[in-house]
């Protein structure tokens, strides 16, 4: 199941952030503003600690978080970050 949220909620984290910088493009900051702040709060309340737990640094964590949201770390936090670590 995690593979799915993965394998699915990726795809779509980086269509969003497309349409979000299009609508930038036509003055309209908000959606892409408050997806990024979103992930970024994400990231502080979860995604620090999980990628500290399963041994990815932090700053690959902040990357993956701020890119993916949740299909990032839930999937690695249930598996024990064997599948992102490298």
């Amino acid at each position: 199941m995690m593979k799915y949220v993965s394998l699915i909620g990726k795809p779509v984290c980086v269509i969003l952030y497309i349409a979000g910088i299009i609508l930038a493009a036509g003055k309209k900051f908000i959606p892409l503003a408050a997806l990024f702040t979103m992930h970024l709060t994400e990231y502080f309340i979860i995604g620090r600690k999980t990628a500290k737990q399963s041994g990815i640094s932090a700053g690959r964590g902040l990357a993956n978080c701020l890119a993916f949201g949740f299909t990032w770390w839930l999937p690695v936090s249930k598996a024990g970050g064997a599948d992102e670590k490298e």
